[in-house]
């Protein structure tokens, strides 16, 4: 049976096929995301950094393949790793691989092996060495920095060109977080936009979100740029309407990317506990008001999740995709649930059997208004109660949203509690107003 890898790489191969490198190295680095030792997927993600001129990370996926190579395997695209690609010939000028989405669009082509010093220059380059070594013990405020030389023998030749850590440029090695890409990422700084993404930059709006975490209500900031929601609109979201995988379309989309990590950044500085940032985000994108205006019009034209930041609204399937986008980014397992019959979507996130919506894996979170996470069972006013199933759309693998048992008994206590009818008794009256201030619930809302 084929699993989660498998279909990444297929994706992967599909892409590279058609030449579209980038979307073929985000496929299989979810790939081996879901089997680390997935040697087909480790192998034909360093042919692709390969056709992308990431040549030091190139070397690393091919030596984690021939590792992980069992008796027979091969890789899809070709069989023998390029010499040239080699332990021996590893060079790049940053080393890591990129993160399949954050740091994507971050990484510099490879400009090609450097010339090594000629042999006999070896000894008159440990005598300069050992010089000024002896300078800087004798003058250590000759250069007048702090911390920072002016030589730098210890790597390549020439200026110092290092920074201090942080700023753009500087290349930091992160253990990745529970659930993200196993491989080795780079720092970025929130307001580290790629050079090919600067011109973008106009029009820049600030933005408020609010959202509610167990009764405290919050807001995250974030500024955004009409400029960027400007180019975003240059794609067609028509031709997508039909495909498996269209809401995919809408998530995965590399000019947003940049730009909407630093929302996930912020949504992280809430709150260090991971299952909080999810109640957070889930609070967040459902305090977006619904665009009633949009539904009665019955286009087929949707938002991105950047342009339904900038706007502040959204309908369900709009308000959805960007959920599943920070979900996914959290490193959380995510789905989103097509209703057919009704004409609705919301977002699963990964779960325990007990919690999942309709043994479909995953627990249901609605978009449109404030709701508990896991109940599905709220009064919707264009169809009532959701009855069908829904087709699940999976969209990131990833680990299991753990203390979901929490909204489950809440969402069931909230359930009995609007069963007894408009009128209710006072001890029953204070149970109902404390869940609707824990999750922002607005009164007749649902």
């Amino acid at each position: 049976m084929e699993n989660g890898a498998d279909t990444w790489k297929k994706k992967g191969n599909e892409f590279y096929r058609q030449k579209r490198f980038e979307d073929a190295l985000r496929c299989y680095l979810n790939a081996v995301q879901i089997d680390p030792q997935y040697a087909d997927a480790w192998y034909n993600l360093g042919m692709t950094c390969r056709a992308l001129g990431y040549a030091g990370e190139a070397v690393t996926c091919f030596e984690k393949a021939k590792k992980y190579r069992q008796a027979g395997g091969s890789g899809e695209i070709t069989s023998q790793i390029p010499p040239q690609y080699s332990a021996e010939n590893r060079q790049s000028p940053r080393q890591g691989l990129p993160d399949t989405r954050k740091n994507l669009y971050k990484m510099e082509g490879y400009p090609g092996k450097k010339k090594q010093a000629p042999k006999v220059w070896a000894l008159v380059i440990v005598l300069l060495l050992v010089l000024v070594i002896a300078a800087g013990a004798l003058l250590p405020g000759v250069t007048g920095t702090t911390g920072y030389g002016t030589f730098s023998f210890f790597g390549s030749t020439g200026a110092d060109n290092r920074v201090p850590a942080g700023q753009q440029g500087q290349v930091i090695a992160k253990n990745p977080e529970p659930g993200h890409s196993p491989v080795t990422t780079l720092s970025q700084d929130p307001g580290d936009i790629p050079d090919q993404y600067l011109a973008l930059k106009t029009g820049a709006v600030s933005k408020s979100f609010p959202y509610v975490l167990r009764g405290e209500p919050g807001t995250v900031n974030l500024t955004m740029y009409q400029g960027v929601s400007k180019e975003i609109a240059k794609k067609d979201p028509y031709s997508y309407v039909g495909e498996k995988d269209r809401y995919q379309k809408f998530v995965y989309l590399p000019v947003q990317d940049p730009f909407l990590v630093p929302l996930v950044d912020a949504i992280r500085e809430k709150t260090d506990d991971p299952d909080d940032q999810v109640r957070t985000a889930v609070s967040l994108v459902q305090q977006i008001p619904y665009d009633q205006e949009m539904l009665d019009k019955g286009t087929l034209e949707i938002r991105y999740p950047y342009q339904t930041l900038l706007d502040n609204k959204g309908v369900c399937c709009e308000k959805s995709v960007l959920l599943a986008y920070i979900l996914g980014e959290l490193g959380y397992g995510v789905a989103l649930f097509d209703f057919e019959d009704e004409k609705h979507t919301a977002v699963g996130i990964r779960a325990a059997p007990e919690y999942a919506y309709k043994n479909t894996e995953y627990a249901f979170i609605e978009t449109t208004t404030p709701l508990i996470i896991s109940d599905g069972n709220g009064q919707y006013p264009a169809f009532g109660r959701i009855r069908s199933l829904p087709e699940v759309l999976p969209v990131v693998d990833g680990k299991t949203f753990g203390s979901v048992s929490e909204e489950w008994n809440d969402a069931r206590e909230w359930d009995r509690l609007n069963s007894l009818g408009p009128v209710l008794a006072r001890s029953d009256y204070s149970k109902w107003q404390s869940l609707c201030l824990k999750y922002g619930i607005v009164p007749g809302g649902d």
